[in-house]
């Protein structure tokens, strides 16, 4: 081996180890950040270290931390080990899995995501003010960004113990409603069977621009009559009973 060779190499090895031990907070100074993304207190290193609160619009993350995969940095991509909150605490959100980035893009493995639904009403853009409670639960066991959304995708989505206030203010439970992740044609889709209470048979689609949904619903006899009563806003059902849905 030239001494050039040797010269590089000790130069390329310094100055990523300086950067994998550079303290988090010095990085994260230097970073843009939207202006919905709130920090608390950065401690510990780019190799490892962790943000004591993480604050998205109406999210609340209690401590996050980070693992940097240091063999990773060898096939040219970062990849961290994400992790934040407690199963046993739904009030507030969780995430444990995989986060990378390399020449194709962003990447996730083996990643869940938990969210109180409640936190995500005040972010969403609804025809009528709604109250709700459960959990979102996104399990992806693998997604690679691509264009526009997405090059692969894989997982499943669910609203545990979903809960539903009616204008009338009495609550529905809806149980537990379960969906599939994929993508098809570069757009991430969700999409659900219909095996539940509310009947729900759907497919949103995420694509560049906007969120497409359409499907059918045909809540079960056993629901109140108020909801039943609802389904006229919908539309004429077809042959099945079977109300469409779709924006």
């Amino acid at each position: 081996m030239t001494k050039a060779k040797l010269i590089f190499i000790g130069v390329t090895g310094y100055v990523l180890f300086s950067l994998i031990l550079m303290p988090a907070s010095w990085l994260i100074k230097m970073l843009p950040m939207p202006a919905e993304l709130k920090l608390g207190r950065v401690s510990g290193t780019v190799w490892q270290g962790e943000v004591s609160a993480v604050h998205y619009d109406s999210l609340a993350f209690d401590r996050l931390s980070w693992s940097l995969n240091g063999w990773a940095l060898f096939s040219g991509k970062v990849q961290l080990a994400l992790y934040s909150g407690s199963l046993q605490n739904p009030a507030l959100p969780y995430i444990k899995g995989d986060v990378s980035y390399g020449f194709t893009g962003a990447a996730l493995n083996d990643t869940m995501l938990t969210l109180p639904v409640s936190q995500l009403l005040p972010m969403l853009s609804l025809p009528m003010p709604v109250d709700a409670s459960g959990t979102l639960v996104l399990d992806v066991s693998a997604y690679q960004q691509g264009q526009p959304r997405c090059r692969a995708l894989n997982g499943s989505a669910s609203w545990q113990e979903a809960r539903l206030q009616t204008p009338t203010g009495n609550w529905l439970d809806l149980q537990n409603l379960f969906g599939t992740l994929s993508c098809d044609n570069g757009t991430a889709v969700l999409s659900t069977d219909g095996e539940n209470v509310l009947g729900l048979e759907i497919k949103a689609v995420a694509n560049a621009e906007q969120l497409l949904v359409n499907g059918t619903l045909k809540p079960s006899a056993n629901m109140p009559q108020e909801v039943h009563q609802a389904m006229q806003f919908l539309g004429k059902p077809d042959a099945q009973g079977r109300y469409p849905i779709r924006f």
